[in-house]
C-alpha cells in the first residue's frame, strides 16, 4: 500500500489532546492511558500478580552447548543446515580445515547429547555436491550431480544418520534434467520443487510413485506481485507451498515477498494480501504443519487450511533476546515449548555464533507486581538493545520493561515502486514523518512509551514538551568524559541546545580517500569538491557514482539536512540563500536517476563493485572498522574521511543510528536513566556490531580484533595459490580510524516533513520550470507552516 501524506496541525493536535484530557479526566503527567499489546497484556501500571487467562510465562534460554561441543570435536566448522526431526536436533556440518570436504550428519537429544555422527569423506565422488537436509515423511539430504545435471534426495537413516551413494531418489528423472536451479520443500508427503530459470515453475512430485502431480507456472509472480524472480520455497500444508523472492535486483530497494501456491487449483496469491494475516511476514518459516512468522511482539502460527493467524508466544511474557529470535528459525513447537536455531556474527570473535534458543512454560513469574516501563523503537531491535533490555529486567527489583511495537517506521511497503531510488527515499521520509506525528500525539495524550529508541531523526520531538533534555544526565550522572566516549557524536546529536536523543551508537557518512586527495582537509566547499572531481577522480563524481540508492533529489535532501542550521534557526525557515542555491546548482548537474537504478545488481555485482573499488575517492557510510579497513586494503596512503561538499566545507556527518530518548511524561525517569546507563556500559557497548560504539575503547578493541583476525587469515593462507586474502595490516590503523571518526562533527538530524516538501518542489528548478527564488520561497512558506504548527 502507499503511504498517505499526513501532517498534524496545531488545531488538530490541540483538539486531540483536549478530547483525551476530557475522556480520561486526568492531567498528562499522571500516567499513561491504558493500552495493550498484541496478546492483550496491559502496557501501563504494574505487571499483574497473575497473568491473564490464556497467557503463560516462558523461561528463555540461549544455549550454545551443541556448537561448543562441535568446536571441541571437529575444530573449524560451518553449519549448512539445522532441523528438528523425530525428537532430535539434526545438523549437517562441514569441516573448514581439510583441503577435501568432510561432512557430518549429526543428531542430538533434548539434553544436547550426541546420539549419532555419520562422517562423509569422498564416498560420493567429485561430481556430487551435498547441499542441505529437508524433512517430510522422513529425513533427506539434497544433492546435485554436476556430471548428469541431476538433483537427488538421499534418505537419512533415523538411527545412525547414515546415507548411501547407492540409495537415492532421482528428482530430475521426474522433472527433467536441465540447467535450471532447483530447491525443494515437502508439501505434506509430496515434494514441492522450485525450478528457477527464465521461465520459473513449481512442481509437486509424488516421490513414492516417482511421478509429477502438478506443475504451476510462476510468471504471475512478476506480473501481479512484483517479485523479480523466485528465490526459495517452503511447505505450507498438503498440496500447498510458499514461494518467496525479492521485489528488486537492488538489495537496498527490494523487499522479500511471500506467495502461496495451491497445487490443487493452480492459484497463486500473496500472503500479505490475505485478510486473516494482519501481522508482518518476516523471516517466514515452516514448522510442524504451520507457517511461522516472528514479529517484534511475538511468534505467530499461520494455518492456510483454516485461514487463521494466531499468536502462540508473546515476547512480553518472557525476558528474552528479541533480536536473536527475530532472526531465528522455529524448529519445534508444542503447548509448552518452542525451539529456535539461531546464528549471528560475534563482533568480539568475528566468528558466526550458532545457538539454540528455547522457550519453556514455567510456573515462575519474576515480573509479577513490578512497575512497567515501555520501550518503543522506530527501527528493528538489534542484538545489543535486546541484551540491554534483558539485563535491566534481570537486575531491576522494581521495574520491568515491556516492548511497545506501535511505532515501527517503514512498516508499509509499496511493492510496485521497488526499483525507484526516489520512491524508496520518499517512503522513508513519509514513514518517519508519520511515526513522529503519532508519537507526538500519543506522548502528549498519555499513551506514549517511556523510552524511544530511534535513528536520531526525531527533530520534531526534540523539545522539552516531549523528551527530557539529557544534558544534566550527561554532565552529572553518566560519568562520561571526552577521553572515554566520542563527544563529537554526542554534540552532533544536540538540537536547539538540548540533548533530547542520546546516541548509543553511530555511523559516519561522507567520502573516503587518501588524505592527499582532499588536500589534507576534512571538509570541502562545492568549488573545492568539483575541482577534486576533475583533477583526482577523472570526472567521476563520488557523491553520485556508485552510490547504491541515492537519486539527485535525495542527495539534495541529504545535503540540506547536513547543513540544516544554515536554513532553519529559532523556528524560522530561510532557504532563499546562497548555501541552498549551491546545493541545488550542484545537484542539478547530476543525472535524474540513481546510479544503480535499473541495473541488475545480482547479475552485474562483481563488475559494479570492482569499478567502485578502483575509484580513488569513494562515498562511504562507516558503521565500524570494516568499511575503513576495506578501503585501506585496496588503497595506499594515509586514509582520511571527509564530509560531503557544502557551502562552508564541513566535516563528515555523524548519523546517530541508535539513540535513546526519555519521555518527558514518564512516571519513572530514574528507571529510564538506569536503562540508558546499561546501554552505555562496557558490556553492551562491546557487543555493538551494526554501528560504532560510543565508548572509544570498545570501538578501538573491535578494530584491533578485526586487524588480528585479518592478519591471522593472511598468514594462514599466504601460500595457497587460489586463496583470496588481504594484506597484513599495521595495528596502528586502528588509531588512525579512531582519529578520523573523531573528526566528524556535522549533525545528521533530518527534517523528514520538510524533506518531503523539498522533494516536491525542487524538480521544478532542476527542469528549468521555475527560478531558484520561486522554488526557495515556496519551500520557505510551506516549511514555515510546518514549523509554526509545532510551536
Amino acid at each position: 500500500m502507499k503511504w498517505p501524506i499526513k501532517k498534524i496541525g496545531a488545531a488538530v493536535l490541540s483538539a486531540a489532546l483536549l478530547a483525551s484530557y476530557c475522556i480520561t479526566g486526568c492531567s498528562f503527567k499522571k500516567g499513561k492511558e491504558e493500552i495493550v499489546d498484541e496478546s492483550g497484556l496491559v502496557l501501563s501500571g504494574k505487571m499483574p500478580d497473575t497473568l491473564p487467562e490464556g497467557l503463560s510465562w516462558y523461561d528463555y534460554k540461549e544455549d550454545s552447548a551443541i556448537f561448543d561441543y562441535l568446536k571441541d570435536k571437529i575444530g573449524g566448522y560451518f553449519v549448512s543446515d539445522i532441523t528438528w526431526f523425530n525428537g532430535r536436533m539434526w545438523l549437517f556440518v562441514s569441516e573448514t580445515e581439510p583441503d577435501l570436504p568432510v561432512y557430518h550428519i549429526m543428531s542430538f537429544d533434548e539434553n544436547n547429547k550426541e546420539t549419532s555422527d555419520f562422517v562423509i569423506r569422498n564416498e560420493f565422488g567429485d561430481n556430487i555436491s551435498l547441499n542441505r537436509m529437508i524433512s517430510g515423511n522422513r529425513l533427506y539430504l539434497t544433492a546435485f550431480d554436476f556430471s548428469r545435471q541431476s538433483d537427488y534426495l538421499y534418505p537419512v537413516d533415523e538411527n545412525t544418520g547414515s546415507v548411501s551413494p547407492d540409495d537415492k531418489i532421482d528428482i530430475s528423472g521426474v522433472t527433467g534434467a536441465d540447467d535450471s536451479f532447483k530447491t525443494f520443500a515437502f508439501s505434506g508427503n509430496d515434494l514441492a520443487v522450485l525450478k528457477i530459470s527464465d521461465t520459473s515453475s513449481a512442481e509437486l512430485i509424488d516421490i513414492s510413485a516417482g511421478a509429477s502431480k502438478k506443475k504451476v507456472s510462476l510468471d504471475q509472480l512478476t506480473r501481479d506481485y512484483s517479485i523479480r524472480y523466485p528465490e526459495g520455497i517452503m511447505g505450507a500444508g498438503n498440496n500447498k507451498a510458499v514461494v518467496w523472492g525479492g521485489t528488486s535486483s537492488n538489495m537496498y530497494f527490494g523487499q522479500i515477498r511471500y506467495c502461496l501456491i495451491d497445487f490443487e487449483t493452480g492459484n497463486i496469491s500473496a500472503l500479505d494480501e490475505m485478510e486473516y494475516i494482519n501481522v508482518p511476514l518476516r523471516n517466514l518459516t515452516y514448522c510442524d504443519g504451520k507457517l511461522v512468522t516472528v514479529t517484534d511482539g511475538g511468534v505467530y502460527l499461520i494455518d492456510t487450511d483454516s485461514s487463521t493467524c494466531k499468536m502462540t508466544l508473546s515476547f512480553n511474557c518472557s525476558n528474552c533476546n528479541r533480536f536473536l529470535v527475530n532472526n531465528s528459525e522455529l524448529k519445534y513447537a508444542d503447548d509448552s515449548k518452542l525451539i529456535f536455531s539461531s546464528s549471528r556474527s560475534d563482533v568480539t570473535t568475528l566468528d558466526i555464533r550458532y545457538s539454540v534458543c528455547s522457550f519453556t512454560v514455567t510456573s515462575d513469574y519474576p515480573a509479577a507486581g513490578k512497575e512497567i516501563l515501555t520501550v518503543a523503537s522506530t527501527e528493528d531491535l538489534d542484538y545489543s538493545i535486546s541484551k540491554a533490555i534483558m539485563r535491566f529486567n534481570s537486575e531491576s527489583s522494581s521495574s520491568f520493561i515491556l516492548f511497545d511495537s506501535r511505532y515501527k517506521a517503514n512498516g508499509d511497503i509499496d511493492y510496485s515502486n521497488a526499483d525507484s531510488a526516489e520512491a524508496s527515499a520518499l517512503n522513508t521520509h513519509r514513514s518517519y514523518a508519520l511515526v513522529s506525528d503519532r508519537l507526538a500525539m500519543d506522548i502528549m495524550s498519555g499513551k506514549g512509551p517511556d523510552i524511544i529508541i530511534s535513528n536520531g531523526a526525531n527533530e520534531q520531538l526534540s523539545k522539552s514538551d516531549y523528551f527530557l533534555d539529557l544534558t544534566d544526565y550527561l554532565e552529572k550522572e553518566s560519568g562520561i568524559d571526552e577521553s572515554s566516549y566520542f563527544m563529537n557524536a554526542i554534540n552532533a546529536s544536540r538540537f536547539n541546545g538540548g540533548l533530547y536523543q542520546f546516541p548509543i551508537g553511530f555511523s559516519v557518512e561522507g567520502l573516503i580517500a587518501s588524505s592527499d586527495c582532499f588536500g589534507g582537509r576534512n571538509g570541502l566547499t562545492f568549488d573545492e569538491y568539483l575541482s577534486m572531481v576533475k583533477t583526482v577522480c577523472n570526472g567521476q563524481d563520488p557523491v553520485y557514482d556508485h552510490q547504491l540508492y541515492y537519486s539527485r533529489t535525495e542527495i539534495a535532501a541529504r545535503l540540506f539536512a547536513y547543513s540544516n542550521e544554515l536554513f532553519i534557526k529559532d523556528g524560522k525557515a530561510d532557504l532563499n540563500n546562497d548555501a541552498f542555491r549551491a546545493i541545488l546548482d550542484y545537484c542539478k548537474t547530476l543525472p535524474v536517476k540513481g546510479y544503480f537504478e535499473g541495473k541488475d545488481i545480482d547479475a552485474e555485482f562483481e563488475d559494479l563493485i570492482r569499478a567502485q573499488e578502483s575509484m580513488p575517492v569513494q562515498p562511504v557510510r562507516v558503521y565500524g572498522f570494516y568499511e575503513y579497513e576495506t578501503f585501506a586494503q585496496n588503497h595506499k596512503g594515509d586514509i582520511a574521511i571527509c564530509g560531503y561538499p557544502s557551502s562552508d566545507g564541513r566535516t563528515a556527518t555523524i548519523v546517530p543510528d541508535l539513540s535513546v530518548s526519555v519521555s518527558a511524561h514518564s512516571s519513572n525517569t530514574d528507571a529510564c536513566k538506569e536503562f540508558l546507563g546499561i546501554l552505555l556500559s562496557d558490556e553492551i557497548q562491546s557487543t555493538l556490531g551494526t554501528c560504532i560504539p560510543m565508548n572509544r575503547k570498545c570501538a578501538k578493541d573491535l578494530a584491533l580484533n578485526e586487524i588480528e583476525s585479518n592478519n591471522e587469515m593472511a598468514e594462514r593462507y599466504a601460500d595457497r595459490k587460489y586463496a583470496s586474502v588481504g594484506e597484513i595490516l599495521d595495528p596502528a590503523l586502528a588509531d588512525r580510524y579512531i582519529e578520523q571518526i573523531s573528526k566528524a562533527s556535522t549533525s545528521g538530524i533530518v527534517y523528514h516533513s520538510i524533506s518531503l516538501i523539498i522533494y516536491e518542489e525542487i524538480p521544478a528548478y532542476f527542469e528549468d520550470q521555475k527560478s531558484f527564488e520561486d522554488v526557495a520561497n515556496t519551500i520557505n512558506d510551506r516549511a514555515q507552516k510546518v514549523l509554526d504548527e509545532r510551536k
